[in-house]
């Protein structure tokens, strides 16, 4: 891709899926319009290293969840706290929190390259080879980032078991 393709012409082809992207990932309409526009930002200022035309958007679409994921990373680092608790109603309910607990232990130690290909394919249910070309690497690459993701969760499941022995 050149120069001479204008941020314009990129938002107004793009932007509609940018924007569901950010929207599915951040769960927040207004948080989304604001991503979406932090993402064509950051797509400005790295024109001279974009792609070609036809892989520009997966390209974007590698900035996008990158910058999500670090919106969301960030969001629960500065989390306001809780004011109420609630009640533990059933088993059911305690083990939500423990599964969502240990997710967010796992995540927050996994590093970005590991945790996008993992939320697309655990979390969102997306194809290895969409997830693939997605983030703009190969099949064979996400399936090693998918194994060492795997790994690094079993690894902290077995420190959690042995901590509670």
């Amino acid at each position: 891709m050149t120069k001479a393709i204008d941020i314009g012409a990129l938002y107004g082809k793009y932007g509609p899926a940018i924007y569901a992207r950010c929207k599915r990932l951040l769960k927040d309409a207004a948080a989304a319009e604001d991503a979406t526009q932090d993402v064509f930002v950051k797509v400005m200022k790295a024109m001279d290293s974009a792609p070609s035309e036809e892989a520009v958007l997966p390209w974007i679409h590698r900035i996008t969840t990158n910058h999500c994921l670090n919106l969301i990373r960030d969001g629960r680092r500065h989390a306001e706290p809780v004011e109420e608790v609630p009640e533990q109603a059933d088993d059911e309910f305690e083990d939500s929190v423990v599964t969502r607990d240990f997710a967010h232990r796992v995540l927050s130690s996994t590093p970005e390259e590991l945790k996008a290909p993992a939320m697309m394919y655990h979390g969102r249910g997306i194809e290895q080879a969409k997830v693939a070309q997605a983030l703009g690497v190969s099949r064979r690459t996400v399936l090693y980032r998918l194994a060492e993701f795997t790994r690094r969760a079993m690894k902290l499941n077995d420190l959690a078991d042995a901590g509670r022995a």
